[in-house]
């Protein structure tokens, strides 16, 4: 024999809390019949690029480009849809997680999210990282944001000493770098956005100078070298004047 059963009023409440609990959480994080993925699988996917047992991951900096900047693009992209929701479980992984690069991506992430502390330690990766993708990922994400923050580590960024090898033709050193381009850009952007930062403006001529793929030391070096031999050519000219006479 079926029985039916009859909730009481307070049975009700608890089951009817119970569920807000269970779908209320649901429905954000697919809200508009979204399909992105959840926090657990793009954190399968982070670690994923970050180990260096991947072989679709390379970690040398002589590389022009690296797929694995491709595929956490990808992974940022998605977190930017779902939304800043994530930000208490990407906090927590970031604070128990024991994988540097890992945490380091996962910050960028926070950053994309709007994220105001993430936005000043993404500044810090881009110009201090020892992880090649976690720079480069760090730059773009950066640019993105047009943050008025992130202009002292862009510039920072313009003295990264590394480079680019040719490794399909010969074992040229180029001067090419993306952090340093993305910087470069960056830069204009930010400066153009701020039109009323004095400090902002100061450094618009110098990055109008810079060639592609120039730090600022070569800017200044090459600036240094002209300059002496426009005092030299000067020299050379008051001489013949002199001997003339």
């Amino acid at each position: 024999m079926c029985r039916l059963v009859r909730f009481t009023g307070m049975s009700a409440d608890r089951v009817l809390v119970a569920l807000l609990f269970v779908l209320v959480p649901w429905f954000v994080l697919n809200w508009g019949g979204r399909k992105e993925p959840a926090f657990a699988g793009i954190l399968a996917r982070l670690q994923h690029e970050c180990d260096p047992d991947n072989p679709e991951a390379d970690y040398s900096w002589s590389q022009g480009t690296m797929p694995t900047e491709r595929k956490r693009e990808a992974i940022i992209e998605d977190c930017r849809k779902i939304g800043p929701v994530l930000l208490p479980q990407i906090h927590q992984q970031i604070e128990r997680g024991r994988d540097e690069e890992v945490r380091g991506m996962l910050v960028v992430i926070a950053a994309a999210l709007g994220d105001g502390d993430s936005i000043k330690h993404a500044g810090r990766l881009l110009a201090w990282s020892d992880f090649p993708a976690l720079r480069i990922c760090a730059a773009k994400t950066l640019r993105r944001l047009q943050d008025a923050r992130g202009f002292e580590w862009f510039l920072d960024a313009l003295d990264d000493d590394h480079f680019v090898v040719n490794g399909a033709c010969g074992s040229l050193r180029e001067r090419f770098y993306p952090v340093r381009n993305i910087a470069r850009a960056s830069l204009r952007e930010i400066a153009a956005r701020h039109p009323e930062d004095r400090a902002m403006g100061k450094w618009v001529g110098w990055l109008e100078r810079l060639a592609d793929g120039e730090t600022l030391e070569h800017l200044s070096e090459r600036m240094s070298r002209a300059r002496v031999l426009e005092l030299e050519a000067q020299a050379r000219e008051m001489i013949r004047t002199q001997t003339k006479r």
